[in-house]
């Protein structure tokens, strides 16, 4: 528990922390109220109903008022801390996968870091809620074992050993239950990618029954693996509860037999000592329960911590103040560059590799990647984007090597529409582009009517259209971020032939007469013709720079 609050403590910001002390103020208070509610409703009993007076109605009035203003000032402003520390959390894990190389997002895989952002996240939040549950408990409980000695010291000792032992049995259970919560994080982490790989592969499984079939059952022996953990985690955890219940009815039975007999209690003592164990149950259930929820929010902190880890290790150096930047492109230059995908751990052979590879690029040039399925064109854009870190070689900038402070720079030098793009909705970045410049841009590629652009908060009326109409909205965003190079991977893939030809003998010479140089990947050996230069790519290398005339 010390652990987890010292964690939640680095990762709240300094203004939130602010707020601790009002809520653990609020708690203190909560706590006191509860115990002196119950001090006095026993003192107005044990006096009966003639010595009930007016002022001790108005004390049990005022009680109930500081208890429940306690209590609702805690849960508003606990929940507001825990928000911001939730939007806190998703902001810096974005910034840091923002920061990031793309191969790190590509081998946790998009599922499992949506989980993170999502599950993970939550529940490390929601810790407030369970630290404040139980400083709110165990205040209630101090004051209330302090009440149970005022009026018995033996009763006191007698309900404190009993409650340790079954603390202590709780805490038994507790402990089994600590990797079984890691194996049912890990198996949600499993189900959340399987049904996210569903809806995505939704046309696909549709064509087949068979195929879903076989989906679905896997997602059942996930759903079966989950529910056998689930079910023996909460056996445990319930053997847990009925220890901790078992030796409070114990505390009550010692009470009510023993005391009078062994230790010549009255019956009136008695009487509010019973009331007083039976109003610290719920206290006493609410710090050992929370400790189910301190092992399941460590569980989650460790995995959030973990990831952090990881992806701090792929995290790029900002610029340092006042850093010149790059000047504007004139070339750009791959010397030796090479790149190895890493040995996943069921993988024996050594990952795919690509290069050494020599290439140059100069500002205006047409330059065509053209070589087999599997040959490393992607691998290769990747690369010259910046997206990827070359293992071996360098990269140079206009003849100078790129250093660490630009990458980002460098980057931003593209603009592209891979072969798996993604379309936002939204024009980010030039919200406040014309909508009648956009318009122009959108007919002058074949989609005046298939889309609109609202100028109030700059985003496409749709996006809901073919591949080949998608990849030429793409080509427009592409063309208003005014970028000087330009990476087009297999763009010609998903146009119909007329949008084909218009793409290799009207919009490229375009994008050339602008000045932009454009890298496209292409398997149309037809208009090879339309590129200053061809390069040709086999088992990862280049293998000949050919002229356009002979690259097919």
């Amino acid at each position: 528990m010390i652990r987890l609050a010292k964690a939640l403590r680095e990762m709240t910001a300094p203004e939130d922390r602010k707020q601790w002390p009002a809520l653990l103020a609020s708690s203190l208070v909560s706590g006191l109220s509860r115990s002196l509610f119950l001090a006095l409703v026993t003192s107005i009993i044990a006096a009966g109903p003639q010595g009930l007076s007016g002022l001790q109605i108005a004390g049990i009035l005022v009680l109930i008022v500081v208890i429940l203003g306690a209590d609702y000032f805690s849960s508003i402003r606990g929940r507001e801390v825990s928000t911001l520390l939730s939007m806190r959390l998703r902001s810096h894990l974005l910034d840091r996968i923002g920061g990031a190389n793309l191969r790190f997002v590509e081998r946790e895989e998009p599922a499992r870091l949506h989980y993170h952002l999502m599950h993970t996240i939550g529940v490390v939040s929601g810790a407030y809620f369970v630290l404040l549950g139980f400083a709110n408990s165990l205040v209630t409980l101090t004051f209330n074992f302090a009440y149970i000695g005022w009026l018995s010291w033996i009763g006191l000792v007698s309900a404190l050993l009993i409650s340790l032992v079954g603390v202590q049995v709780h805490w038994h259970f507790e402990r089994l239950n600590t990797e079984r919560r890691r194996r049912l994080d890990e198996l949600g982490n499993s189900n959340n990618a399987c049904h996210m790989a569903y809806l995505l592969g939704y046309k696909e499984l549709r064509l087949s029954r068979a195929k879903e079939d076989d989906y679905r059952g896997q997602i059942r022996e996930i759903n079966a693996s989950q529910l056998q953990e689930t079910v023996m985690e909460a056996r445990i955890s319930t053997f847990g509860g009925m220890a901790t219940d078992l030796f409070q009815y114990l505390t009550i039975a010692a009470a009510a037999l023993l005391l009078p007999t062994l230790a010549g209690v009255d019956s009136l003592t008695v009487m509010q000592l019973l009331a007083a164990i039976l109003f610290t149950i719920g206290p006493l259930g609410g710090v050992v329960g929370a400790f189910a929820s301190f092992s399941h929010t460590q569980v989650s902190m460790d995995n959030l911590q973990r990831l952090l880890e990881a992806v701090e290790a792929t995290h790029e150096t900002p610029p340092p103040p006042g850093h010149p930047g790059l000047p504007p492109f004139e070339s750009l230059e791959l010397r030796g560059v090479a790149f190895r995908f890493e040995r996943r751990k069921d993988q024996e052979a050594e990952g795919f590799r690509i290069g050494p590879i020599d290439l140059t690029l100069r500002r205006g040039e047409t330059l065509f990647v053209v070589g087999g399925n599997g040959s490393g064109k992607t691998v290769l854009m990747r690369l010259l984007t910046g997206l990827y870190r070359p293992t071996e070689g360098a990269i140079l900038f206009n003849g100078q090597p790129l250093e660490e402070a630009d990458r980002q720079a460098f980057r931003e030098q593209f603009a592209a529409v891979f072969n798996d793009f993604f379309l936002f909705g939204e024009l980010l970045g030039r919200r406040d582009t014309p909508r009648a410049a956009l318009l122009a841009l959108l007919e002058h590629y074949g989609l005046a009517g298939k889309t609109d652009f609202r100028e109030s908060d700059g985003c496409f009326t749709t996006v809901e259209l073919s591949t080949g109409q998608r990849k030429r909205m793409a080509l427009t965003v592409a063309r208003l971020e005014r970028r000087p190079l330009l990476v087009l991977d297999e763009f010609g893939a998903e146009q119909d032939p007329e949008h084909r030809e218009r793409f290799y003998r009207e919009w490229l010479p375009e994008l050339r007469a602008l000045g932009l140089t454009v890298v496209v990947v292409s398997h149309d050996d037809r208009y090879f013709d339309a590129a200053d230069r061809v390069v040709r790519m086999d088992f990862g290398r280049i293998s000949e720079a050919a002229a356009p005339s002979s690259a097919s």
